[in-house]
């Protein structure tokens, strides 16, 4: 839980001063952060993986507990980071003008539908981390 703070916190931390001058300065510095941020999802992962390995040795529910709470705050952070950067991609296209060149408006579109790909997977990614593998509660009945 506290890992999704802290990531938290140094986004919006990072956010600082949106000034159409400095915008895309604004943009890498906080690109910056967001790699010092998974940096610490890297090595939370391989916590979590430690957690994982002991559980499939000893089946101890403590174990699974850790590295399925460990799994879902790292998929809640990175949530976070594709919905800024599907946030980001849509104000460069809101940017484009007339002058905008198709090259720029094709990039710009294409940028913004690769954001939305990462978010729909992180949002399913997030889903089955907090759903977990609870055999009995699963039913595909749709109907």
């Amino acid at each position: 839980m506290y890992i999704t703070y802290f990531c938290t916190l140094c986004i919006i931390i990072s956010m600082g001063n949106n000034s159409m001058d400095s915008e895309t300065f604004n943009e890498v510095r906080i690109e910056d952060y967001i790699w010092i941020v998974y940096i610490f999802l890297a090595f939370f992962a391989l916590i979590s993986n430690h957690y994982e390995k002991e559980y499939l040795k000893k089946h101890k529910k403590k174990d699974e507990n850790i590295f399925r709470t460990i799994n879902t705050e790292i998929f809640i952070v990175t949530f976070i980071i594709y919905l800024y950067f599907a946030y980001i991609n849509y104000k460069h296209i809101k940017r484009l003008d007339r002058t905008s060149s198709p090259r720029e408006i094709f990039l710009a579109n294409a940028g913004f539908i690769a954001a939305l790909l990462f978010l729909i997977g992180g949002a399913i990614s997030l889903y089955i981390s907090i759903v977990g593998d609870d055999e009995d509660d699963f039913n595909l009945n749709f109907f």
